[in-house]
């Protein structure tokens, strides 16, 4: 069996388990989960570990429902990382000395803004402020650089429609 034809006939079963165990906070993760099932799913094949259909489909579930705990498991590390480094920069925005009186007000927008945006789009936002390079930012969410790519895009259009 062609490996595009057993993801044609596992898709929907694998999807619905990926659903089914990520968290709907973290539903922008779906397409990555399910790559990382057909990853795994591939290289067990290459390694003739699975024989049959029954197993095949058995094992995609059981690789769909742990990809999607761990999943959910790097998102609230991420999120509880973006809320501490937000109360960090709310502080350090409100109370800076440096800071001009005249600023303040675009500061404490900027920082309402941020708080208001998808975390996934936040946190690529605010480590490209904080002067990360795409690289970086990769490295550090476990992510690809296309998805780093659209999410700071998406993320800055939206703060300029909130900020205009």
């Amino acid at each position: 069996m062609e490996f595009a034809q057993i993801i044609e006939e596992t898709r929907k079963p694998v999807l619905a388990a990926i659903r089914r165990y990520l968290d709907s906070r973290f539903a922008y993760a779906i397409d990555d989960v399910a790559q990382e099932v057909y990853i795994r799913a591939y290289r067990a094949l290459k390694k003739n570990r699975l024989e049959d259909d029954t197993k095949l489909r058995s094992y995609l579930y059981t690789i769909a429902k742990n990809e999607s705990l761990r999943m959910n498991q790097r998102c609230k590390r991420e999120e509880t990382k973006a809320e501490k480094f937000l109360a960090a920069k709310r502080e350090k925005l409100r109370y800076s000395e440096a800071t001009a009186p005249e600023s303040f007000d675009e500061r404490d927008a900027l920082v309402e803004a941020l708080a208001t945006l998808p975390d996934h789009y936040a946190r690529v936002v605010e480590l490209t402020l904080l002067g990360f390079s795409a690289r970086e930012i990769v490295d550090k969410l476990e992510i690809k650089p296309g998805t780093v790519k659209s999410r700071l895009s998406r993320g800055l259009n939206i703060l300029k429609q909130k900020l205009a």
